[in-house]
């Protein structure tokens, strides 16, 4: 008796939960198999109404104020500095990086809140910006925050996680700067240098730069730049990771127009004797490969 009690509560449960779903969801299904099917058609275990509102949250936003806009984003090769603003206030700018949520930096999650949040809400950020059918809009708003920003809240000190949170509340802008014209994928072969050196004015230690980048996502409008460097040997275990500002001299930034990603920021950068202090390797000399991997991996 007790286990046939334990399954007609659970029976009820779970169609309390698909009304509730179809409640929210009914207006959503206008062209058909247009959606996910966890919205229209079946349950899923891994969404919940949390999941649904989300989606509907963030999908006001986009079709209000990005969509209208791409057009014009895409002529104009740039995506204003205040939609990045909107993107943390809406909650999406966060989301993007991953779970868990950020709190301790950029507070509660809207709609969701941040001890929900997990790895279904950020994939449901993804494939709404995604829908709008747009890669220049997706990568410039997402792709540097999304691979340059997690370096530093897993491996950096706590200014870095200071910098960190600038991009997150879509205050500044950051890339990755990992691939180069002659080593696209093979990252353990990477040309660019980073020569530990006495600064000839300070007498600080810093590591010169030099080398070059190619496709970097938001490098063109970026305030930061995390540059995966030779500091040691050949191969694998010769990489560290830098955090380069751009006020700082030798580096220079030109874009490049990708079909289809006009609104990237895509750049080809040159980086010539840039004194990058000691402070700013991102966790250990020599460890950048490891972090690059693990940063890939998600």
């Amino acid at each position: 008796r007790a286990t046939t009690r334990r399954r007609t509560t659970t029976r009820k449960t779970q169609q309390q939960r698909q009304e509730t779903m179809q409640n929210l969801t009914e207006d959503l299904d206008v062209v058909g198999w247009g959606e996910p099917s966890h919205l229209t058609r079946y349950h899923s275990p891994y969404y919940n109404e949390s999941h649904v509102k989300w989606r509907l949250h963030l999908r006001k936003w986009m079709e209000e104020r990005l969509q209208p806009n791409i057009a014009k984003w895409e002529t104009d090769k740039v995506i204003p500095h205040s939609v990045f603003k909107e993107a943390y206030e809406i909650g999406f700018l966060p989301a993007i990086v991953g779970a868990p949520w950020p709190e301790h930096l950029v507070g509660d999650c809207p709609v969701v809140g941040a001890k929900q949040f997990d790895a279904f809400h950020e994939l449901i950020a993804w494939e709404e910006i995604c829908r709008l059918g747009s890669g220049g809009l997706a990568w410039g708003i997402c792709e540097g925050i999304q691979i340059g920003v997690p370096p530093l809240l897993n491996f950096g000190t706590p200014e870095m996680r200071d910098i960190a949170t600038q991009c997150l509340k879509g205050e500044k802008v950051i890339c990755l700067c990992i691939s180069e014209p002659y080593a696209g994928s093979d990252v353990a072969n990477i040309r660019c240098k980073a020569e530990k050196k006495k600064d000839p004015h300070t007498g600080e230690d810093v590591y010169v730069v030099n080398g070059e980048k190619k496709w970097i996502t938001n490098g063109t409008y970026a305030d930061y730049f995390i540059v995966a460097a030779r500091t040691g040997p050949k191969g694998n275990k010769g990489i560290s990771l830098l955090l380069v500002d751009r006020s700082m001299a030798g580096i220079e930034t030109k874009r490049m127009d990708c079909m289809g990603m006009f609104a990237s920021g895509t750049a080809y950068i040159t980086l010539e004797d840039v004194h990058v202090p000691c402070s700013r390797v991102i966790g250990e000399v020599n460890k950048g490969f490891y972090y690059i991997m693990y940063n890939f991996n998600h």
